[in-house]
């Protein structure tokens, strides 16, 4: 026992030694006005925004086409009638005995297909058009801003069997055995179009989300009786919402794409700052840096404040890689062991982004995916793809 105790002794002393360092992520959140992908020209201040209706004369097309057969349809069922009352009752007589031709019913009504909504193309333009860091103007913008709806286009409407009691349609559990569902195919494709006073155009491009078809299902039936009496009743209603909710989702996607090509959108990030600290060793750089970091990084939402925002950083930089100078991940006992070294990785990294020294962040998180730490190596994809992007973005907007 006695030679126990000492041993004891040492092994809490590494256990404490071994937990006094601390690496603690410190939260932040701040914003940065994000750049267009599509530079526009110096001065830009205001657009127009408009949305055409480009199916508009399809859709009269084919409520025109409708009326014709209903009226044909009325007026074959009247010729009917009235060729049947003309003949003797002798005629009638044979013909209902050989031909089982009988007394003409009514008009059967051709029953109409579904037709595109046609919405207040004004309304759709003051609801979803919209560019960040720009006024709407009524007329005569900086910039002409056009979203160009193909209205909805119905594909194949295919009936399905579903069965099993895990899958839910509508709402509600299918239940045992085999129910009875149609699956609607259906898109409604979305242009944009901008373009400069002088004609210039900016964008002209299919938002290609919207191109593709999406498949929407009805609840199920028991029988394919219900199933048919429910699309009978509620096809047009069904269909409507379909409308409603592509153009809606549609819109937004445009609205999103042309802010990003164009907009100067405030963008928050939430990120972190890595901030190290020991009871036995000094590492009073990290708070400093944390410090110089999160004041700069908070001064980005105000472009005029840049140059100031790019002195805190840069001092932050300067404190992160003295630390680096020291890294040596390969000893657990070095002051900037493996495990600092990644978090001065990763700090420095998002630090250098936004002072758009693009290759300085890729090189330093080359070398913290070379540490292959879990933790660590999925943020650095995330911020690889952030920086990725506000490089394009930066190198887009160089010549402005």
């Amino acid at each position: 026992m006695r030679r126990f105790l000492p041993l004891l002794g040492v092994s809490l002393f590494f256990i404490v030694t071994a937990n006094a360092q601390s690496i603690d992520a410190q939260k932040i959140a701040f914003d940065y006005v994000r750049l267009p992908l599509v530079p526009v020209p110096a001065g830009t201040s205001s657009y127009t925004p408009e949305v055409l209706l480009r199916y508009v004369e399809s859709v009269q097309q084919q409520q025109a086409n409708h009326v014709s057969a209903v009226t044909e349809a009325k007026a074959k069922a009247e010729k009917d009638k009235q060729e049947y009352k003309a003949q003797s009752l002798k005629d009638k007589a044979i013909n209902r005995l050989l031909l089982d031709e009988r007394k003409p019913g009514e008009a059967v009504i051709p029953t109409a297909d579904y037709t595109a909504q046609v919405y207040d193309a004004p309304t759709l333009a003051a609801t979803y058009v919209s560019l960040s860091g720009m006024k709407r103007v009524q007329s005569d913008g900086d910039l002409r801003v056009v979203v160009s709806l193909d209205g909805f286009t119905q594909g194949p409407i295919t009936p399905v069997q579903v069965k099993g009691t895990s899958l839910a349609i509508g709402g509600a559990s299918t239940g045992d055995g085999i129910k009875h569902a149609y699956e609607v195919s259906y898109k409604s494709p979305v242009s944009v179009k901008v373009t400069t006073k002088d004609g210039k155009v900016l964008l002209d491009e299919m938002i290609e989300a919207t191109n593709t078809y999406t498949v929407g299902k009805t609840e199920a039936f028991a029988t394919e009786e219900g199933l048919n009496k429910f699309w009978r009743n509620n096809q047009g209603a069904y269909m409507r919402q379909l409308d409603e909710n592509a153009m809606k989702t549609n819109m937004k996607l445009a609205t999103d794409y042309l802010d990003s090509a164009l907009g100067q959108r405030s963008i928050t990030r939430n990120s972190s700052i890595w901030v190290v600290s020991d009871k036995k060793i000094n590492y009073d750089e990290f708070p400093q840096a944390y410090e110089k970091a999160l004041i700069g990084y908070k001064l980005l939402a105000d472009p005029a404040r840049t140059p100031e925002a790019s002195l805190q950083i840069n001092e932050a930089v300067a404190l992160w890689t003295k630390a680096l100078a020291e890294s040596n991940p390969k000893d657990k006992k070095a002051r900037i062991d493996e495990k600092v070294t990644a978090a001065t990785l990763y700090n420095a990294a998002e630090a250098n982004l936004w002072l758009n020294n693009f290759d300085e962040t890729d090189r330093l998180l080359a070398r913290l995916k070379l540490l292959d730490i879990s933790r660590y190596n999925i943020l650095a994809k995330e911020l690889d793809l952030l920086a990725q992007d506000q490089h394009k973005r930066f190198n887009a907007n160089k010549k402005n």
